[in-house]
């Protein structure tokens, strides 16, 4: 959808319909937000019981243990 357009439907939907677009996704993003935060924080409750009934170490293998890490620069 060219930019113009993008516009154009904004402007129809709140001129037609009374809904403010813009005001609905930052609504949307806002409840995302907050239910992930929500998610972190259970997760993070679970994680520390989870430790602590294991004696406070975990090891993990290693193919777990790497995930989510940069590679070592190629020189």
């Amino acid at each position: 959808m060219q930019p113009g357009q993008r516009d154009r439907m904004k402007y129809l939907f709140r001129e037609i319909l009374g809904v403010d677009v813009d005001q609905i996704v930052k609504q949307v993003v806002a409840k995302v937000s907050v239910e992930r935060a929500k998610q972190v924080q259970k997760n993070s409750k679970d994680w520390k019981k989870y430790m602590s009934a294991e004696g406070g170490i975990v090891l993990l293998p290693g193919n777990v243990a790497g995930v989510g890490r940069k590679a070592p620069p190629k020189p």
